[in-house]
């Protein structure tokens, strides 16, 4: 799959969100979504939120399907930069398989953060280890799992 497939792929899944659960939607600009890191911003709730919309993944990127266990979520993105769990947005949205997991971003990289600092930043592939893909030598990412993230305060489920 090309970068632009890609990105027209990630465009839906945000659309299928915000067309749904927001009213004066704003898609974000392209610096906005990766300098940035946030999608939309518009109404929940009648209060005005960015949110950073993920949609299902892959454990491997060789994998044929996509998981619904656990969500990867980045520190540092492929740049060295500071990734989605450090942007921002307000809310980080998880598609799942049968509803939306609206997440406070803040809360959600606290809570990573300090749960892998208590494992002493274990890592490898895998839950709750620091990982980075061998091309991709600056990100470091952490595979999270959902029933983990579930249980922060500021969650909410929203039908898809």
């Amino acid at each position: 799959m090309s970068w632009r497939e890609f990105r027209e792929k990630g465009r839906i899944v945000e659309r299928n969100f915000y067309k749904k659960h927001l009213t004066n939607a704003i898609e974000s600009s392209n610096y906005q979504d990766f300098s940035e890191h946030w999608d939309v911003q518009g109404n929940l709730d009648g209060k005005t939120f960015k949110f950073d919309v993920k949609g299902l993944k892959k454990t491997n990127r060789w994998d044929s399907n996509t998981q619904d266990d656990a969500a990867w979520v980045e520190g540092t993105n492929v740049k060295g930069q500071p990734g989605w769990g450090r942007g921002k947005a307000d809310y980080i949205v998880f598609e799942r398989s049968n509803y939306w997991l609206v997440v406070d971003r803040e809360e959600l990289f606290k809570f990573v953060w300090d749960e892998l600092k208590s494992r002493g930043f274990p890592k490898g592939k895998g839950i709750w280890l620091v990982y980075n893909r061998w091309d991709r030598p600056l990100e470091r990412t952490t595979m999270v799992p959902y029933s983990d993230i579930e249980k922060l305060k500021d969650v909410r489920k929203l039908q898809k």
